[in-house]
C-alpha cells in the first residue's frame, strides 16, 4: 500500500509517460511492414538399391548428416537463381524518403552498394539472389528425415510460391545432375565396350587361323579332338581286357572242372545253362544213389538204376563241357585281338598327340585370351544394360510431404502480441519513471519520512484544495463540520493545547507557523486554527509577519497598509491595524509597511510587550512567519513563539533544505512542536485523523448535537 500510494501520488507522470509509450509503441507497431510466412514440409528420400553397387544393402540407410546436407543444397545459390528464373521479384517504386534523397546527394552513410552499381546486371542479380536467400530458412528436424522449407514475403501468394519453387527446382536440378552423371558413364560404357567388343573379335579370330595352320582339330570345348579319341580308346581298351581276363577265368574253371570231374564247381559258370543243367543233374542223381545206397545196399536194384542215370548225366555233362570250352575259347581269341588292335591303335594316338602339345598350348594361350576378352567384354555389356535400367529408377533426393500452404494472416509483425508488448512496456515505462522520480526526489516521497525527521513528530496532515472548490475556514467548519480537514485542525489545535511550552504571556498561547519555500499554505493553516479556536470558544488573532512581500494577508480586506511593522516603529496602535477577516472567519493584523528584517534585543522585548498585551484580548495569537529559506526574519519571530509550526508543502520542501532550516531553529531556541504537511492527495491526509466517517455516522453526530 505504501508503494501503491507513492505511485498514486505520480500518476500524472505515469499517465504521460505510459501514454507517450503507448503512442509512440503504437505507431512503431502499426508502421512495421508486413511479411507472410508460409512452410513446406519436405523428406529425405531413401535412395533404391544401385544395381551397379556391389552391396546392395549399402544405400538403404540414410547417414545422420544427410538432411543437414540437402538442407543446405536447397539454399544453394544455383537453386535461388532458378526460382528467380521463375518468380522474378516484384517491381517496387522508388522510395523519396529522407534516406534516399541523401544517398542521391553524396551523403553515403548507411547507404547500399546498389545505388552505385545500378547499371551492373550481375551486381544487381547477387543482391537479388542474396535478399531471396535470406528471406528463406531450411530447418531439419532433430533425429529425423524431415524438413521445413520456409520463405518469408510481402504476400502470402508469393512465400508459398517461393517455398514451393525452391524445393521444385531443386529436385530439378538434382535429377538433371544425375542424369548427367549417368550419361557421361553410359557414353564411357558404350566406348569401352564397343573396344572390348572389337579385342574379343580379333582374340576369337586368332586362335581360329592358328587351329586351322597348324591342322588341330578341337572340339567346342576347347580340348584337342586326340585327347578325347586317346580317352575314348583307353576306354574301350579298357573293356576289352575285361572280356579278355574273363574270357581266361571261364577257360580255366571248365579245365579244371573237366580234370577234377567235380560238377560243383560248374555251377559258378552262370552264363553256361547247359553246362549248369548237368551239373546239377549228375549231384542230383549221386545225391539219391547214396540216399538208397545207405538204405538197401550197392546192389539193390534201385541203386543199380541210378548208376546207370549217373553215368548217363556225367555223359551230358563232359558233352556241354567240351561244347562250352569251344565257345569260350572262341570269345577269348576275339577279346584277345581286341586288346591286340586297341593297344596298337592307342600307341598310334599318343604319338600323334605327343607331336602336337607345342601347338595345342599356343592354340590354348590364344584361346584363353578370347575367352578372357570376351569375360570382359560380357561383364562391360552387363554393366551398360544395368545402367539403363538404373535410368528408370532416378528419382530426386527430397520430396513433398505437404506443399505450402498461402497464410491467411501475416506471420510479422503479430499486431496483438506487439500490443500487448507495448501495453507492458508502456506499464514498465510508468512505473520506471515514477520510480525513477522517487529515486532521485531531493523532497520527501512518503509521509514516513516526516515521522521523527530531526527528531520532530508529525502532527497533522492536510489535502490539496483545488482552486476552484476553496472554502473559508468557517464554511469549511460550519458546512464541513465532520469532514477529514476540520477534524485534522481540531485534532491539531488540541495537540497544541495540550502540549507544553506555555509562555509567561499572561495565559495566550503564541503559536507560529513557518515554512522552507514561499507557498506552502501557512496563512491557510493559520486561518484554519484561528477559526478551530474560535469554534471552540477561544479568541484568536492571526499576525502577518513577512514584511518583505505582502503575499499573506491582502492589504484591501485588513484596513489598508498599516500593520505590524507599523506598531513596531509606533505609527499606530495595534488596536487600530487588527480587523475582522470575513472571509478567514478571524481577526488578522497586515505585516504593515516593508522593511528589513534587523531585530535587536529591544525589538525582541518590544515584541514581547506586544504579544503580553494582546493576549488580554485573545487566547491564541498565531504569526505566519516569511520562509526560512528566503529570509531570516522568520527566525526571529518563531524564537518569541511559545510553539513553532514547520509548515512542508508535499514534494516541493527538499530534506536538505527542510534539515537546514530546522537546524537554524533550533540554533535560535525555537520550541519545535512538529511538522504539518500540506497538500497530499485525498487517500493519505487522514492518516492522523483516523478512518473516514460515514454519512451515516456524520447525521448521527449532528442530530446530537442539535438534540
Amino acid at each position: 500500500m505504501r508503494y501503491f500510494s507513492l505511485g498514486w501520488r505520480s500518476r500524472y507522470l505515469f499517465c504521460a509517460v505510459a501514454l507517450g509509450i503507448l503512442v509512440f509503441g503504437t505507431l512503431a507497431v502499426l508502421s512495421l511492414k508486413r511479411s507472410f510466412m508460409a512452410p513446406a514440409t519436405v523428406v529425405v528420400t531413401t535412395r533404391v538399391v544401385d544395381p551397379m553397387a556391389q552391396s546392395p544393402d549399402a544405400n538403404r540407410s540414410i547417414e545422420d548428416d544427410e538432411p543437414a546436407t540437402q538442407a543446405a543444397l536447397i539454399q544453394s545459390r544455383d537453386v535461388a537463381a532458378l526460382v528467380l528464373k521463375e518468380l522474378p521479384p516484384p517491381s517496387q517504386k522508388p522510395s523519396r524518403n529522407w534516406h534516399h534523397f541523401l544517398c542521391e546527394h553524396g551523403v553515403r552513410l548507411g547507404c547500399g552498394a546498389g545505388t552505385e552499381v545500378a547499371s551492373n546486371s550481375a551486381g544487381v542479380l547477387d543482391r537479388q539472389i542474396d535478399a531471396l536467400l535470406s528471406s528463406v530458412t531450411v530447418e531439419p528436424q532433430a533425429r529425423s528425415r524431415i524438413m521445413t522449407v520456409s520463405a518469408k514475403a510481402d504476400t502470402g501468394e508469393r512465400a508459398a510460391a517461393v517455398a514451393n519453387a525452391f524445393v521444385t527446382n531443386y529436385q530439378k536440378l538434382a535429377l538433371t545432375q544425375q542424369s548427367g552423371d549417368l550419361q557421361r558413364e553410359a557414353e564411357w560404357l558404350d566406348d569401352r565396350t564397343a573396344a572390348l567388343r572389337q579385342r574379343w573379335l580379333e582374340a576369337e579370330r586368332a586362335a581360329s587361323a592358328y587351329n586351322v595352320q597348324h591342322e588341330l582339330v578341337n572340339t567346342t570345348g576347347g580340348s584337342p579332338l586326340v585327347e578325347h579319341q586317346i580317352s575314348d580308346m583307353a576306354v574301350s581298351l579298357g573293356q576289352a581286357q575285361t572280356r579278355y581276363a574273363a574270357a581266361q577265368a571261364k577257360a580255366a574253371t571248365l579245365k579244371t572242372a573237366m580234370q577234377t570231374g567235380d560238377p560243383q564247381t560248374l555251377l559258378s559258370l552262370t552264363e553256361q545253362p547247359l553246362v549248369v543243367a548237368a551239373a546239377t543233374a549228375l549231384m542230383q542223381g549221386e545225391n539219391q544213389k547214396a540216399q538208397k545206397s545207405a538204405s538197401f545196399g550197392p546192389n539193390h536194384p534201385d541203386v543199380i538204376a541210378f548208376d546207370r542215370q549217373i553215368a548217363s548225366s556225367r555223359a551230358n555233362l563232359n558233352a556241354a563241357t567240351r561244347q562250352a570250352l569251344l565257345s569260350i575259347n572262341g570269345a577269348l581269341m576275339s577279346a584277345r585281338a581286341d586288346v591286340e588292335q586297341l593297344t596298337s591303335a592307342l600307341d598310334r594316338l599318343r604319338v600323334q598327340s605327343g607331336r602336337q602339345s607345342g601347338a595345342q598350348a599356343e592354340y590354348r594361350t590364344l584361346d584363353q585370351e578370347s575367352q578372357s576378352a570376351r569375360g570382359v567384354y560380357e561383364a562391360f555389356l552387363d554393366r551398360a544394360k544395368q545402367l539403363t535400367d538404373r535410368v528408370a529408377l532416378l528419382q530426386p533426393p527430397i520430396m513433398f510431404v505437404s506443399h505450402a500452404a498461402v497464410p491467411a494472416t501475416a506471420t510479422f509483425p503479430n499486431r496483438k502480441k506487439l500490443m500487448m508488448g507495448v501495453i507492458v512496456l508502456a506499464i514498465a515505462g510508468g512505473v520506471g519513471a515514477v520510480a525513477l522520480r522517487v529515486l532521485f526526489s531531493s523532497g520527501f516521497t512518503d509521509l514516513d519520512e516526516f515521522r521523527g525527521f530531526g527528531g520532530i513528530p508529525l502532527l497533522a496532515v492536510f489535502p490539496r484544495i483545488q482552486p476552484g472548490k476553496r472554502k473559508s475556514p468557517t464554511d469549511l467548519m460550519r458546512d464541513h463540520a465532520f469532514s477529514l480537514p476540520a477534524e485534522a485542525v481540531r485534532q491539531l489545535g488540541a495537540q497544541l493545547s495540550m502540549a507544553q511550552g506555555m509562555s509567561g504571556s499572561g495565559g495566550a498561547r503564541v503559536i507560529a507557523i513557518t515554512s522552507a519555500l514561499p507557498g506552502d499554505g501557512k496563512m491557510t493553516l493559520a486561518s484554519w486554527l484561528a477559526a478551530a479556536a474560535e469554534e471552540a470558544g477561544e479568541t484568536a488573532l492571526v499576525i502577518d509577519t513577512d514584511f518583505s512581500r505582502r503575499v499573506g494577508l491582502d492589504s484591501s480586506r485588513v484596513g489598508g497598509a498599516l500593520g505590524l511593522s507599523d506598531v513596531l516603529q509606533g505609527k499606530a496602535a495595534a488596536r487600530n491595524v487588527i480587523s475582522r477577516d470575513q472571509v478567514r472567519g478571524c481577526d488578522v493584523m497586515a505585516a504593515g509597511t516593508p522593511r528589513g528584517y534587523v531585530f535587536d534585543r529591544a525589538e525582541i522585548t518590544q515584541l514581547q510587550d506586544l504579544f503580553r498585551d494582546l493576549s488580554r484580548s485573545y487566547r491564541v495569537i498565531i504569526l505566519v512567519t516569511p520562509p526560512l529559506g528566503v529570509t531570516a526574519g522568520g527566525l526571529s519571530m518563531a524564537s518569541v513563539a511559545d510553539q513553532t509550526l514547520f509548515v512542508c508543502r508535499w514534494g516541493r520542501a527538499s530534506r536538505e533544505t527542510t534539515a537546514a532550516c530546522v537546524e537554524r531553529l533550533r540554533l535560535y531556541g525555537v520550541r519545535l512542536s512538529g511538522f504539518v504537511v500540506t497538500g497530499t492527495d485525498n487517500g493519505s491526509f487522514n492518516l492522523l485523523c483516523g478512518a473516514q466517517l460515514t454519512r451515516q455516522e456524520a447525521r448521527l453526530i449532528a442530530h446530537r448535537r442539535q438534540a
